[in-house]
């Protein structure tokens, strides 16, 4: 037993300082994709592309809205592969913590 607590006791702290101290993703990471409206041209093709089918296109007289919800996001990064424009990036952000799922929708609109 006091050769265990000893091991323990050289080894010293192992854990990081999370999250006062914020993990730095790795290279090649897939976090939160993220919609950038002035690239959008509201073609449509990540919606096609999306496996779970989270990204959604809504249309009234007024405005296109496409929309992501991160509830549903498998983060497999095939909206952005798929995006000639650009308009989907996927960040480095993993930290999507919520109290609501309306919270964890994301919308760019453009009027018609």
């Amino acid at each position: 037993m006091l050769e265990i607590l000893n091991k323990t006791l050289k080894a010293g702290c192992q854990t990081t300082k999370y999250p006062d101290v914020p993990d730095v993703a790795p290279v090649g990471f897939r976090g939160k994709p993220e919609l950038i409206s002035d690239k959008c041209t509201f073609c449509g093709e990540c919606i096609k592309a999306c496996p779970p089918g989270v990204i959604r296109l809504t249309e009234n007289s007024v405005e296109k809205i496409l929309s992501l919800s991160y509830c549903g996001c498998i983060f497999c990064g095939r909206c952005e592969q798929v995006c000639k424009y650009g308009a989907v990036k996927l960040t480095q952000e993993y930290e999507l913590s919520s109290k609501t799922k309306e919270d964890l929708v994301t919308s760019i609109r453009r009027r018609l």
